[in-house]
């Protein structure tokens, strides 16, 4: 092995190197959203821009620039599935209230969130959510499902509670409050209940009294000084002494009533309605919009279940649509990285993976930042398939399979389907059920042996495990090892075995068939469960299956975590023993199964051989090993959607890593890329590195584990790493831990042999 030091020196000697302010890059520790922004519940005008809620969070449209900007848990807001959010004029804040209950105030002109989540915390028995805002002086009152709350939006915090406001003291859910002329108005399905702003204790249902029966009252506003609602599915004024049926709408079919800068709109099935200050009448042939205003122009801006944000340009005579680019749905099944793009399928399955979803989601593309959905406009073929589950690459060609759960196998090619699998031209088989119209096609999941074989489980048939190879397919019988034949996810190891988790808690059947997968006759298999001498897992609930750089197959269970340090071993008749071996750490004074009892939704493997583990209770990265804990992600700790992380999916060039949760995708970009052949495309960034920058300074495109060194102008060693695959990081501090100083700092790199070396430089002012 030559020196380190020998070879930086001839490096030096023989060139001189000059460093440029390299492009900067989003750099470790960056969070990202990924979420479908189509459908939208509600609309706010704030000064020249329009927020719309959701749930994947709110997007601003801002109309002096026809700038969109997404807003969720990286931009410091406490939830994602935004329910209701409405601006106070006068105070410059908006109330954000969660479908969870959760809230937040937004003030606007200092650009501060507060979270009060007293509510999302509060033990209530039975429903908890939140269905109207109304803005009171400086208050915000609430329609809960529970009684009214009061918030003060001054002090971000929860002034009043009122609950059990119906007759004899009983719970009623209000679904709207609107407050006139000292009384306050609240709806539900029972009637409308009415009490003073005066009574001397409206926790008390004494003082609520309801002065209107009705089935269906759902939305109210106060417009010049008339309480305008919904009475049993039709519009009515209150003047002060009775209900009259407003004159402007004929419809039943309401679906918003709200007043927006001194103009009443009622948003039907059918039209909106708006009511001018001065009394005139203008209606919009809009039909199934969720809510509407008008923007700073005077233009109506609406948003509703499919289109995002629709403006009528009255004064160009056309209708214009904005939606912040994202996947087509929140749901997410597996993730595939290839060519600097990465796949998404959009469907899913439940446990047993039956009956079908009928998710309709198909999958997605995202690219150079941009989100690209394939849909059954652009790609037909695609159009009756649902259920999109799993997608592999053939090693050995660009080609990518998709596998649709209820259809059959799609075979694409530069974005094109080239190739359709079924019944009809391979070994995969319907399902047979007792009802003759329901025949689905359960092709699941999917992986390539080294020889770039294609394997495919076929959920619930007498053969359910077939191969596409050069010859054709092949079906194969897995004997009577299972009661059934449902078996789901497949992964094969570097021995051409084939590993399927079966879907009825067996355990792992592995399946091997001797170099000729095209003669079922020579094959081995073996079931492994929580047996000693049989596989020893933690349960044979087995969630996930993933072959790491190193050969070995880490296991995800429904409780803990296992690894196959050989799997080679799994059909040497001599040596009997292949049983999985677990983590155990010392906490403390006592040794513990690391994740023991913890359920493994998806093990992902960066460029470093680090893995990225997704739980019911977050994510955590652990190193090649496993025994040590690098980060640990909840929704305590980082902005993450969801503690449910259903699978996870890394860009290797950039180094991020995308969590697909409950809720939705997000995106970290942490520290580990792909190891390159040899130092040509190196980029440390930021350069310069300025006083208020406080993450890592990132050195990108390294040999793969090359040692790096950080010295000063005068050659004294500041600090020493080995890269995570082709990325080092430096958080800027010496090793005192105090902010290095001023000045032009080295940055010297070799690979672990000393064969090939960098230099460059960066500029660093404290």
């Amino acid at each position: 092995m030559k020196s380190f030091a020998i070879a930086f020196f001839l490096f030096f000697q023989l060139q001189f190197f000059s460093s440029r302010a390299q492009q900067t890059n989003a750099g470790p520790g960056t969070w990202q959203v990924h979420l479908p922004y189509q459908s939208n519940f509600c609309i706010e005008r704030v000064d020249k821009k329009l927020f719309c809620g959701s749930l994947s969070g709110l997007f601003t449209f801002d109309v002096s620039d026809n700038s969109i900007e997404r807003l969720s848990k990286p931009a410091g807001f406490s939830d994602v599935e935004v329910k209701l959010f409405r601006y106070n004029p006068s105070l410059k804040k908006s109330l954000i209230v969660y479908n969870n209950a959760n809230i937040d105030v937004f003030d606007h002109q200092t650009g501060s969130i507060y979270n009060i989540p007293d509510i999302l915390q509060k033990s209530i028995i039975g429903k908890k959510s939140i269905n109207d805002i109304f803005f009171y002086e400086e208050q915000a009152w609430l329609a809960c499902s529970f009684g009214v709350v009061v918030v003060d939006m001054n002090r971000k915090q929860i002034a009043d509670s009122y609950q059990n406001l119906g007759p004899n003291g009983a719970q009623v859910e209000f679904q709207a409050l609107v407050i006139n002329q000292q009384s306050i108005f609240a709806l539900s399905q029972n009637g409308i209940f009415r009490a003073s702003l005066d009574a001397p204790n409206l926790s008390d249902f004494k003082f609520w009294t309801r002065t209107q029966t009705s089935t269906n009252s759902r939305f109210a506003a106060v417009f010049k000084n008339q309480v305008i609602a919904e009475l049993d599915s039709q519009v009515q004024v209150y003047d002060g002494i009775g209900w009259t049926k407003w004159p402007h709408t004929s419809s039943n079919k309401i679906r918003r009533i709200r007043e927006s800068y001194g103009e009443l709109l009622v948003i039907t099935d059918e039209e909106i309605i708006t009511q001018k200050p001065d009394g005139s009448i203008i209606k919009k042939p809009f039909s199934f919009r969720n809510d509407a205003v008008y923007d700073s122009r005077g233009f109506l801006a609406m948003v509703d279940n499919q289109f995002g944000l629709t403006i009528d340009r009255t004064d160009q005579g056309n209708v214009d649509y904005y939606v912040p680019g994202g996947p087509a749905g929140k749901t997410v099944s597996k993730m595939l990285y290839f060519d600097k793009r990465l796949y998404v399928t959009g469907g899913y399955v439940n446990d047993v993976w039956s009956p079908l979803e009928y998710n309709n989601t198909k999958f997605s593309r995202y690219q150079y930042g941009q989100w690209y959905n394939y849909s059954a406009k652009d790609h037909p073929k695609i159009e009756p398939a649902r259920d999109f589950i799993d997608i592999k690459k053939n090693p050995f060609s660009n080609r990518i399979f998709i596998s649709s759960y209820g259809t059959g196998i799609f075979e694409m090619e530069n974005d094109a389907i080239v190739n359709f699998y079924d019944e009809t031209n391979s070994t995969l088989q319907r399902t047979v059920s007792a009802d003759p119209n329901y025949r689905p096609l359960l092709a699941g999941g999917m992986d390539f042996d080294s020889y770039g074989n294609l394997w495919v489980s076929n959920f619930g048939n007498p053969k359910p495990l077939s191969v596409k190879s050069r010859n054709g397919w092949t079906a194969f019988s897995i004997g009577t090892l299972l009661l059934g034949n449902e078996i789901g996810w497949v992964t094969c190891d570097e021995y051409n075995n084939v590993w399927t988790n079966t879907l009825k808690d067996k355990g792992i059947l592995v399946y091997n068939h001797a170099g000729t997968p095209d003669n079922p006759n020579d094959d081995t298999y073996k079931l492994l469960t929580t047996e000693a001498g049989q596989g020893a897992l933690p349960s044979n609930t087995v969630l996930c299956m993933t072959l790491d750089q190193r050969g070995e197959m880490w296991v995800g269970t429904s409780e803990g975590l296992c690894i196959f340090s050989n799997p080679g071993m799994i059909f040497n008749t001599k040596n009997a023993s292949y049983d999985a071996r677990q983590i155990i750490i010392q906490v403390g004074s006592n040794y513990e199964v690391f994740l023991g009892k913890e359920a493994i939704n998806c093990i992902k493997v960066d460029p470093a051989n680090r893995k990225w583990i997704g739980t019911k209770n977050g994510v955590v990265l652990v190193s090649p090993d496993g025994y040590t804990v690098l980060k640990n992600f909840t929704t305590a700790n980082s902005p993450l959607l969801s503690n449910n992380v259903l699978e996870i999916g890394i860009d290797e060039e950039s180094g991020e890593v995308f969590f697909g949760t409950e809720k939705g995708m997000i995106s970290y970009v942490a520290d580990a890329t792909k190891g390159e052949e040899e130092f040509k495309n190196v980029k440390i960034f930021p350069n310069p590195v300025r006083p208020e920058f406080d993450g890592d300074i990132t050195i990108r495109g390294l040999v793969k584990n090359a040692i790096v060194k950080i010295t000063d102008i005068s050659g004294n060693l500041v600090y020493e790493t080995t890269a995570n695959g082709g990325t080092a990081t430096w958080n800027g501090r010496t090793v005192n831990g105090k902010r290095a100083s001023t000045g032009v700092y080295l940055v010297m790199a070799a690979d672990e042999e000393g064969n090939t070396s960098y230099a460059g430089k960066f500029v660093f002012i404290h």
